[in-house]
């Protein structure tokens, strides 16, 4: 099998399988409970997020834990924007459904969907945005189907500089540990622990000290309020397991050669490239035209290799991405490629090669 869909999830690594199944056969207990083992299991929930923390640059009090990061973007965004009813927030035309969704369920609040310029978000874009009424900005730091990074520092500082004191949220799921960046630079980032070889259902949102959030679910008050549900200690466990082995084990440069080597391969047989200069090297976006994408990732699958058409949430509707490119007339032929350390080079000959064949067997839709 070659897995080339990393963008939807990971394979959890052994040292984070290995942490969560210690939590669950030996530290099993709820860190709510005041007896010994309900102790023992706080502290591993507090050493987790120690460890997010100090890898988020930010203060490990900052740091809340959630199911996934959908819930974060969803925490974040309505959680702030309860009672604001007439002003306005920015977001961006091509945001992952988590965030784009949260804010089309917000009728209340006006908000502004920035189209990128030549793939990307940029500090004059969102310059020109920003208003008085302006309290609250949602941009992602790496798009999920195109690998586009946005220049977080500058865009911070835009905000800045506006006076309009908007508060500076970033859907961080696909640049946390991929990207360095020190979060404590905006107001809130969303992370999911199963992009990074953690497992799924369990995520984080960090929020600056002094930002006023309002819970969106109820109960028994676990994360200072802000989110109750019972504490996924074996997922914390495994979600900070996952974040110490990639600090020991530098894989960036390893993707990057990757990813060099499959954007050349592409267009020598005829493709085109949508991932913008200067993209993450984690994803790919690409397109064959005349060839419907899904009919190539059904090809591909059958040989045991597996890419995807886009993000995985769209997969069962149409992607924003494509529109928000000014690129509608390709959506039906976007394909994504999307890399982690466990993949090889020669995991990439063998795809450039079935693809081509690919090429010679499907038939062309124009």
């Amino acid at each position: 099998m070659i897995y080339l869909d990393n963008a939807a999830t990971t394979k959890v690594c052994p040292a984070a399988a290995e942490a969560a199944k210690k939590a669950f056969e030996e530290n099993y207990a709820n860190p709510a409970s005041l007896h010994g083992a309900g102790i023992k299991a706080e502290e591993s929930l507090e050493e987790s997020r120690r460890t997010i923390a100090e890898a988020a640059s930010v203060n490990t009090d900052e740091i809340y834990f959630t199911p996934s990061g959908t819930c974060s973007d969803n925490l974040a965004i309505r959680g702030f924007l309860q009672n604001k009813k007439g002003k306005t927030a920015i977001t961006t035309a091509f945001e992952h459904p988590a965030v784009l969704e949260t804010f089309k369920n917000l009728p209340e609040i006006k908000t502004v969907y920035l189209k990128p310029e030549n793939g990307k978000i940029t500090p004059e874009l969102l310059k020109n945005a920003i208003t008085p009424d302006t309290v609250f900005v949602s941009i992602c730091h790496i798009n999920n189907e195109t690998g586009a990074i946005s220049p977080l520092y500058d865009l911070a500082k835009t905000i800045k500089e506006s006076g309009s004191g908007a508060i500076f949220h970033t859907d961080a799921v696909q640049g946390f540990m991929k990207e360095q960046f020190k979060y404590s630079t905006v107001d809130m980032a969303s992370f999911s622990g199963h992009k990074i070889h953690a497992p799924k259902g369990i995520g984080a949102l960090y929020i600056k000290k002094g930002i006023q959030l309002k819970p969106i679910i109820y109960g028994g008050g676990q994360e200072k309020g802000l989110f109750s549900s019972t504490s996924n200690v074996p997922g914390a466990a495994a979600f900070a397991a996952a974040i110490n082995e990639l600090r020991k084990n530098n894989e960036s440069d390893h993707v990057r050669n990757l990813c060099a080597k499959t954007k050349k391969g592409i267009l020598e047989i005829g493709g085109n490239v949508i991932s913008p200069e200067g993209s993450s090297p984690y994803i790919i976006n690409a397109f064959f035209k005349g060839y419907i994408g899904e009919n190539i990732v059904n090809y591909l699958s059958q040989k045991g290799i597996f890419i995807a058409t886009g993000s995985a949430c769209s997969s069962k509707h149409e992607s924003t991405v494509y529109s928000a490119l000014g690129l509608e007339q390709y959506k039906k032929n976007a394909l994504r490629i999307s890399f982690s350390g466990s993949n090889t080079e020669t995991d990439i000959d063998i795809l450039l090669e079935t693809l081509s064949k690919a090429l010679t067997k499907l038939i062309r839709s124009e």
